[in-house]
């Protein structure tokens, strides 16, 4: 079987407010799984379009962020979901 592994980039300036999801937890399409506080102080949601285990958290609450920073990788469950 194949395997895909993602990896979450950040796509604002800011802080991590808090880290919503743990290393192996599933996370479904479009979970929140980090809250940002950009520079203009809004608080943003970082989600991914895709469902799978998290394999790893790269960052921590309170850390300085870029849109280069990498958050996580995930590994994708390959399940076709939606809805109408």
């Amino acid at each position: 079987m194949n395997e895909i592994v993602h990896t979450i980039n950040s796509p604002y300036y800011g802080t991590i407010e808090q880290v919503v999801t743990q290393p192996l937890d599933y996370v479904y399409e479009w979970e929140t799984l980090f809250l940002v506080k950009t520079g203009e102080g809004k608080l943003e949601h970082i989600n991914v379009g895709v469902s799978g285990h998290l394999l790893s958290i790269e960052v921590t609450q309170g850390e300085e962020i870029t849109p280069v920073t990498v958050l996580g990788t995930l590994r994708d469950d390959l399940l076709i979901t939606g809805s109408d």
